[in-house]
């Protein structure tokens, strides 16, 4: 789940509100559509929350593993996105 897919899954909705205008009041649609893309968002989020907890069991499992190599890849798996998170903090900052 991307934002790109929600962007389009969002602009979808949007086509067909376009769509719909003629045949329906405007409160009305605009209701609906309001609706739907919130239940759209609440789908995204859910299942964005989902792979979070996942990657953190993941994670959690390794770290906890009584083996060191498994360990150690735990940690560097940390590091390297620890290190993409700064960077893309970064990144966001500036725009």
């Amino acid at each position: 789940m991307s934002t790109e897919s929600f962007r389009s899954h969002t602009r979808n909705l949007l086509n067909h509100m376009l769509d719909d205008r003629s045949t329906i009041s405007r409160d009305y649609l605009l209701d609906v559509y309001a609706d739907r893309i919130a239940q759209l968002h609440a789908v995204y989020a859910h299942e964005m929350f989902n792979q979070v907890l996942d990657d953190a069991r993941i994670r959690l499992d390794a770290r906890l593993s009584p083996d060191p190599v498994t360990q150690t890849v735990a940690n560097m798996q940390t590091t390297l996105q620890d290190i993409w998170q700064a960077f893309w903090d970064d990144q966001n900052q500036r725009t």
